[in-house]
Formats: structure tokens, sequence, C-alpha cells
């Protein structure tokens, strides 16, 4: 069928948003809040996208809670480690409107954010960055029995036995003293899916599942293509849902779209850690209306880790590694069994050594593996085995690192001088290769139980038998898509906004380049993204 307006429309609202994740909610709460009438619609068949089995926590800059935090520090941190990819202008709108998105999500939601106590800048020893943390806001526990019907429509991670990937890791660090007791108190992106949606919700705004946007409608009357409605499918059966004032596209990247990855991503991308839902649908909508593209070689990278038998909806599934790599007696290293990386450092980091290409070898680190030795395992476990229990075959379990060689195709000369050094290292308190133990943040995720700040990240590796995992990089969503204007505008690709298109979150160009700010520095730029897409797509105005 054509894509314009000239057959009838089968539902009329105000504004259509594509996604219930951090940004897709935040844009309908603003929408509705600003007196538009608001349709969501969700190709899961749970709400919260990405957002609901992440950590939750939202990196606003230059907030008021927390002392000393300013716009000038947060513009030299980002600028510090964007390497001139992203548009200064919006970095700017991102950090001044950050405070305002806040005060108005928890005067219109249930969700109220705290300060999270110490957590570091990803990068603080630049220029700008804050090693005592502040600038990251966590939601604070809330109550499913105030949802009723909907407290079990939230998307989640089946359970399982690990502990493995950022949900679990940030809620054990950061909620350790909440008692969730029977389920009814949700924490980290549980929490603040439901917020927003308890939000919407009490605005009469009923999220619909299950509902795809395949095709943007334009009017066929007006000249300037002006986006005037979706269509939107439901299996075999689709439908046409007029939108007076705008469509907000927040439906996600593309990491779960081989065709895509292949096409766009700056190098290897071996797995998504999020839902696999994110397939590239806004993306492709978009392009379909001349839109203008930016920041599409990026991804929110993370180091992973694919365990045997571990599927979900049928596909293999990969889980992020923090807590393993940064632990004491633990190293990664390369087929030449030479370490590449700090180990310790942020996952967004990583992903450079991962991608660190030779003409004539191919990506030198690419497949890696992350070692221990027992002494690790017994004390603090390892992708989801308790301390102390048995390791399972696929960890590769040798008595000597020859025979941990053998099994893995590691060199096996390479991986005996790397570990002689590295204990060396050890010894004398420092990592003379790689810095590891020098930033505030590597010593985060370490061993708390250390009394210095290195010790809380080396060990070292001395004690048979010796385990190896396979390690590769993946992601947690796209960084890459239309490129907008302060207001989330998407671009034509002759620099003009496209009438009534908006984006938000992973579905836009990611305004701060490379640059990954902190914990939350993919949902702080979707809510005030999706916030001030909302206001300008109901027809309101920000004071930013």
């Amino acid at each position: 069928m054509p894509s314009n307006a000239e057959t009838p429309w089968d539902d009329v609202v105000d504004v259509v948003v594509l996604g219930s994740g951090a940004a897709g909610l935040t844009g309908a709460l603003t929408a509705a809040v600003t007196g538009a009438s608001v349709a969501v619609f969700e190709k899961a068949a749970t709400v919260g996208g990405t957002t609901a089995v992440s950590g939750g926590i939202a990196w606003i800059p230059a907030h008021s809670r927390a002392p000393g935090l300013t716009v000038d520090a947060a513009l030299d941190y980002l600028r510090a480690q964007s390497f001139g990819a992203m548009d200064d202008a919006l970095v700017t709108t991102f950090i001044r409107t950050g405070p305002e998105m806040i005060e108005f999500v928890e005067a219109h939601s249930g969700v109220r954010f705290e300060v999270a106590p110490g957590f570091p800048d990803y990068r603080p020893e630049l220029p700008g960055g804050r090693p005592s943390g502040g600038r990251s806001l966590s939601p604070l526990p809330y109550d499913l029995t105030e949802l009723g019907t909907w407290r079990d429509r939230i998307t989640a991670f089946p359970a399982d036995f690990s502990n493995v990937g950022f949900d679990a890791e940030t809620r054990a660090r950061l909620h350790a003293d909440v008692d969730t007791g029977a389920g009814e108190v949700a924490v980290a992106g549980t929490a603040l899916i439901a917020g927003l949606l308890k939000g919407v919700l009490d605005l009469g705004v009923t999220p619909q599942t299950g509902c795809r946007g395949i095709e943007l409608i334009t009017d066929a009357t007006d000249a300037t293509d002006a986006i005037v409605g979706v269509r939107i499918a439901t299996g075999d059966a689709s439908w046409r849902v007029r939108a007076r004032r705008g469509v907000i596209l927040a439906a996600g990247g593309f990491e779960w779209d081989p065709t895509l990855v292949e096409a766009f991503l700056r190098g290897p991308m071996r797995g998504a850690v999020s839902p696999p839902n994110n397939t590239g649908d806004a993306l492709r909508m978009a392009m379909a209306h001349g839109a203008d593209l930016a920041n599409m070689g990026e991804a929110w990278w993370v180091p992973i880790v694919r365990i045997p038998g571990d599927t979900i909806e049928g596909r293999q599934r990969s889980r992020s590694v923090r807590l393993e790599r940064t632990r004491p007696r633990s190293i990664i290293v390369n087929r030449a069994g030479r370490r590449f990386v700090n180990e310790a450092c942020d996952y967004n980091s990583l992903a450079g050594a991962f991608h660190h290409l030779d003409p004539r070898g191919g990506y030198l680190n690419d497949p890696a593996w992350i070692i221990v030795d027992s002494a690790h395992l017994r004390r603090y476990g390892f992708l989801g085995v308790a301390p102390g229990d048995a390791a399972p075959d696929w960890f590769c379990g040798s008595a000597d690192l020859a025979e941990l060689a053998d099994k893995t195709g590691i060199d096996p000369g390479g991986l005996a001088d790397t570990v002689a050094r590295w204990n060396d290292a050890v010894a004398s308190g420092a990592d003379p290769d790689f810095g590891r133990g020098t930033s505030a943040y590597d010593g985060y995720w370490g061993d708390d139980q250390a009394t210095t700040q290195a010790g809380r990240t080396l060990g070292p590796i001395d004690t048979a038998p010796y385990y190896a995992v396979p390690l590769s990089v993946g992601a947690m969503g796209t960084k890459g898509g239309p490129r907008t204007d302060r207001d989330g505008r998407v671009l034509h690709v002759d620099g003009h906004p496209i009438p009534g298109l908006f984006a938000a979150g992973n579905a836009m160009a990611g305004v701060t380049g490379r640059a990954y700010g902190g914990a939350g520095g993919t949902i702080g730029p979707a809510m005030v993204f999706g916030y001030r897409a909302g206001t300008a797509a109901a027809g309101g105005r920000t004071t930013r």
C-alpha cells in the first residue's frame, strides 16, 4: 500500500511514540503532560526495552544534587574522549537540559532519583572527570503493586543460574541492602521503567504491545513530505495511525540485525547483550524518507562471553563481563598469549583494543581469552559459578599453563611469558604495561576488601588449576541513526527538519559521538532527548 495519507485512518492521535524504553516513555510522558493525545506502540510483548534490563542509571553531568558539577567541566570531559566526533551544540543542550528533565520526570511520574554514591565517571582521569562520582543518578526502588496488572508486563531476562551481566552486577552493587521480599519491590532498570510507566498510565496513555512500526506515512498533498502517521503491524495484520503533531522514533538501535551491523559498525560486534528486538526498524523507516545519518560506526561496546547452551528466544545469548576481568587474579590475552589492554577499564573503551586491525593478521585481539587461576575462582566465583564450586568443562581447567595453551590454542610461550611478567608487576604493585589500577574506576568493581586502589584489581596468577574462557566484543546497543536538531527533529540529508518526525535514544544519532561519560551514559541522553522531542512534538517549549 502507498505510504501516503490518501486512504482512511484507523486511529487518530496527536503524537505516536514507537518504543517503550526510557526514551519512548519519557517522550510519551512529556507529550501527554503538555496536553497531547498520545499512543505508544511497543514491538515486544512487554514494555521497557533495553532500559528495563539495564542498571537504570541516568548520567546527568551538571545537576545540582552533588557539589561541584558544572556545564563547562562536563563539556571538557566529553570532548577529551570524543576525538572530535560529538556535536558540541547538541551535547551542550543535553547537559543543560538534564536537570530540567529530571525535575519534570519526578514531578509527573513514579520515578525518584538519588545520586549513585561513589560511582566514578568511566574516564575520571581526563580533564573534567569525576573520580568521586556524583554525575550518575540511580532510580530509587519502586513498589510494583502500584502498577496493578502491568506489574508483570515489564521486559526481563529469563531467570537463570547466572549473575553475569550489567543488570545483576549493578543491582548487587547499588541495591545490596534492598529487601525485595516476594518480588514486590523493583530496582535498577525495572524501577525506572515502572515509575515512567505509572506516569503515562495515570495520564490515560496505555502502551500497546506486540505492535511494530513498519512504515512512516506522508501527506501526498503536502510538498514538504511531512510525516503524518505510521503503519503498525501485529502478526499478519496492519493498520494506519494518524499522528497530527508528530511521530517519535524511540524503538532502539540495530544491534540484532546482522546485515545492518555488517554494513555500518566500525569493527567486529560478535553479540548483543540487549533483548533481541532491536533490529533497526526505526533506522529503516527514517532512511526511507531521506534522513541524514550520523555516528553509524559506533556502538555502546562491551566485552562478552557466550555461555554454551545459553539462549534467548531461540538465539545464542551474549553476556557482558565486568566483575571477572576487574577482580584480582585475572588477565585477558590474545592468541599470541599477550595482554593488550587494561582489563579493568570501562567496557566501552575496551572496543578499541578488540578492533585493532593488522593488515596482514586481521583483528589481532579477537577472539581473546580471560585467564584466571583457582584462587580467583575459589574467592570470587567466575561467570555464574559460585565461589568454591566445581568449574564446568568449558572453563578449560588445566593443571598448568602449558596444558591451558594446548586446550585453547593460545601460543604457549607467549602465555608463559605474559603470566610471568604479570606476576612480577603485581609484586611491584603496579602495571607498567597498561596502567591497570591507576584509575579510580579500575577498582570500583574489584575486590572491595583490598586496602589499596591497585590491590582491588591486581593479583598474581599462580595457583593451579588455571582456567580460560573465550572473550570477544559485543554491544549493549548501537549509537548511530538519524541526525537530529536540539529538539529531536530528524534532519533530512539536505539539512532541513523532516516535518512531523522525531527521534530519541538509540534510534537517533548519539550526540556524544565516541564518548561514554559514565554509568547511565546511554539512558541520560535518551531521556533528555525523549523529553525534548515529546515537548516539541506536542507543541510545547523547554526552558533550555
